[in-house]
């Protein structure tokens, strides 16, 4: 038995989302205040006990707000007799239609029907898809209009008196009274077993079932308090008070004592605290070795012991030294460690208690009446307080600590849990804003939450949940080097808010520092970064359009003859671009190449190309046709460069983009590492050698295309190389200009965000 999904409606941002769950773990990822956190604290809210207490007005989608203040106001004129029975009535509907709904979707084999039998939609049904929907809705609507409304008259009437009273309408009045009136219901689904669609929901709460009897939800919080101050009375959450409510659920021998351990052990605390701590030492064994399978402490970390104090039981290991750390032959206690080290195995012990909790191991089975059939952890944010290489080890071991129970060859595991059906299930789901803890799990378990906005009126920003399954699991060539390639270099694509695609490693070193330099607000934002050669570049089409995250691609010209030939560019020469990205995805015909000269006429808004799925855009920047008015008559630096020219890569549109900065080069390149071999030896040297645009654009061009000899006796410029030495040369003093084309493409990309900030804003304040 498995879920298999979940949809969330009228929860904050989460208006309709559908959000599919894999067998085994399910990852969240997103770019912030995309709907990740509002997803897990819905799931709280629905599946935790007394969960629908945390359920607040502003939980609810703004986008309804103003509906509910409007059948307020229906609500007050009925009492005016203004309306009819059958409008208040229809208004009852409307009103329920408007809160949070929570429906999950769960597969059930044909074994495990009778688990199920209270919730099956007909009689005929055999095995498969289950639903069932939970409703946050008022107990009595009847009820609460009545009070609403007596409250909402006498607020009227004061304001003959020039006097505001609460409700100023029935959203206030919920802001303050929502838990008085509002419950969780449980509806049946009927649900079409191929498409998995809602066929119809059942008219009548179903009685005597509740999801929790089936299924143990599990929760562990972003906000973990882990801490070095050892007087902070609150830090639940460090190792010692995990590993001592794991004690008290699962070991504690005063709870009804069964054997001659329990006996020993009550014993041993009366008599000795050293042998107190020999038991625990016992009784907490598999426990640590659990810890240890984790990899984690590894050679060079200290192991865990524990020293108790003679006290009342449950405060043994309840205090600052109880759970120490030993290095050979000294022991500190737990503060005295880092706290990602303190983290990782106070979260560690979390699952295991809730594991053997659920399972009914030692104490704890006292409380069961029987086992459910799935344990479904949701773990929110575990990079919290964790540093990189304890993420990787928790995000790798966590499901196996929560499934050893099915462990066949470890011997010690296989008979603690023999008792144990094997066929019960474990799902876990997670979310993480890591790219560390993404790049190690298998993509087709991430879960996208792309943010978009309404298409009414109010355009509330709202969020799509996107099942990147259907993409990684894909057989095709192109979507498998997609994932390949991701794996290895970027796996933050999938929490940036926009992502900037170049082709070459001189680029990679100097739009950063363009971005840094010349656009702070775009400096501020989570901007994902490809290097990847141009004839990939349109690989990755897909997966943009799937993400719909705002793309800047930035690429070149590639100006050639119609045989494919590079050529220095050149307007009316019949010249085409040989480039697959502009041609295959700009203009999506790869088989008839564009000319040069359409190109460099392209108008602004001809370089955007808006994303099939979301309202989002992609931009291809490439090289222009720019005016160059460049004059200087001192200092040994006696030229002028005027005209038009066409660039065709970025490095010469860059250089020539920078001509004042050249001209003051010879001052500052004895601070270089590399003046023997200097790149920008070259450049200054071929701006002192020519006398015209057209010249020093050849021999530019040379120099970056060595094998095209428009000029002879010009040495290879290394691209790569160039850009360091510009990077190293410049300065607060004097800051790179970018190439024209660089920059009318970063602009656009901030302007996209700007007004994609603005709007939430703007939405924010309403």
């Amino acid at each position: 038995m498995k879920i298999i999904s979940f949809k969330i409606t009228n929860f904050r941002r989460l208006f309709d989302a559908q959000i599919d769950i894999a067998n085994e773990k399910t990852i969240f990822v997103g770019a912030n205040n995309s709907g990740k956190t509002s997803a897990s604290h819905a799931l709280k809210c629905f599946l935790s006990k007394d969960g629908r207490k945390q359920i607040k007005m502003n939980d609810i989608t703004l986008i309804n707000h103003k509906k509910i203040n409007q059948i307020g106001e229906k609500w007050v004129k009925y009492d005016k007799k203004e309306i009819s029975d059958e409008d208040i009535q229809k208004s009852y509907q409307e009103f329920i239609s408007y809160f949070p709904s929570l429906d999950i979707l769960i597969d059930v084999p044909k074994n495990e029907i009778h688990h199920v039998i209270k919730i099956i939609p007909s009689l005929d049904w055999q095995a498969g898809i289950l639903g069932v929907r939970l409703c946050y809705e008022a107990d009595s609507i009847e009820e609460l209009r009545k009070v609403f409304v007596e409250k909402r008259l006498n607020a009227i009437d004061a304001q003959d008196k020039k006097v505001t009273l609460w409700p100023s309408n029935l959203v206030d009045f919920l802001s303050n009274e929502l838990n008085s009136f509002f419950t969780i219901n449980t509806y049946l689904l009927d649900i079409d077993n191929e498409s998995k669609e809602v066929r119809k929901k059942s008219d009548f709460i179903v009685q005597g079932f509740n999801i929790h009897d089936l299924i143990k939800f599990d929760f562990i919080p972003a906000q973990r308090e882990v801490s070095d101050d050892s007087d902070k009375l609150n830090d639940i959450e460090k190792p010692a008070a995990q590993i001592r409510q794991y004690y008290d659920t699962i070991i504690n021998p005063e709870k009804s004592p069964t054997d001659d351990r329990d006996f020993d052990a009550i014993t041993a605390i009366q008599d000795s605290q050293n042998n107190f701590n020999k038991m625990l030492e016992t009784k907490l064994e598999s426990l640590f070795e659990e810890i240890k399978s984790l990899g984690y402490p590894s050679i060079a970390d200290p192991d865990i012991e524990i020293k108790t104090k003679i006290g009342i039981l449950s405060s043994f290991i309840n205090h600052s030294s109880a759970l120490n750390y030993k290095i050979n032959d000294l022991s500190l206690p737990e503060n005295y460690l880092g706290l990602g080290y303190q983290n990782i195995i106070a979260m560690t012990v979390k699952l295991i208690k809730q594991r053997d909790e659920w399972l009914g191991i030692g104490k704890s089975k006292e409380q069961k009446e029987h086992i459910k059939r799935l344990h479904f952890v949701i773990i929110e944010e575990p990079e919290a307080h964790l540093h990189a290489q304890a993420q990787l080890v928790f995000i790798n071991n966590s499901y196996n600590l929560l499934t050893r129970y099915k462990n066949t060859e470890d011997s010690v595991i296989k008979e603690r849990y023999k008792h144990i059906d094997k066929s019960l299930c474990t799902q876990m789901l997670v979310t993480t804003h890591s790219s560390h803890i993404v790049h190690e799990v298998d993509f087709a378990c991430l879960r996208y939450f792309d943010r978009f906005t309404s298409n009414n009126a109010s355009e509330i920003p709202l969020t799509q949940v996107k099942n990147l399954s259907n993409y990684f699991n894909s057989q095709d060539a192109g979507k498998r080097f997609a994932a390949r390639y991701l794996k290895l270099h970027h796996c933050d694509i999938f929490f940036a808010d926009a992502l900037i695609m170049l082709e070459g490693k001189a680029e990679k070193l100097l739009i950063p520092q363009f971005i840094k330099d010349r656009f702070k607000e775009l400096y501020r934002r989570y901007i994902s970064y490809i290097e990847i050669e141009g004839d990939y570049v349109h690989i990755f089409r897909p997966l943009i359009e799937i993400l719909g995250i705002d793309t800047l691609i930035i690429t070149d010209l590639d100006s050639a003859d119609q045989n494919g030939n590079k050529q220095l560019p050149q307007k009316t020469k019949e010249q085409i671009s040989s480039n697959p990205v502009i041609n295959a995805w700009l203009f999506d015909d790869n088989e008839k190449k564009k000319t040069i000269d359409i190109l460099i006429n392209l108008k602004e808004e001809e370089r955007i190309k808006k994303l099939s799925s979301t309202s989002s855009e992609v931009y291809f920047a490439f090289q222009q046709e720019i005016d160059v008015d460049f004059s200087r008559l001192d200092g040994g630096f006696n030229k002028k460069f005027i005209g038009q020219t066409i660039p065709r890569t970025f490095e010469d549109a860059l250089l020539i983009n920078n001509l004042e900065f050249i001209a003051q080069l010879p001052k500052k390149m004895d601070t270089l590492p590399t003046q023997e071999k200097s790149q920008l030896k070259k450049v200054v040297k071929d701006c002192n050698d020519f006398n015209n645009l057209t010249t020093l654009m050849k021999a530019f061009y040379t120099r970056l295309n060595p094998n095209d000899k428009l000029i002879e006796g010009l040495s290879k410029i290394t691209k790569a190389e160039l850009a360091l030495e510009l990077l190293f040369i410049c300065d607060t003093n004097y800051t790179l200009n970018p190439p024209k084309y660089i920059e009318l493409g970063l602009n656009w990309l901030n302007n996209r965000l700007k007004k994609k900030e603005t709007k939430t804003q703007e939405q924010a304040n309403e």
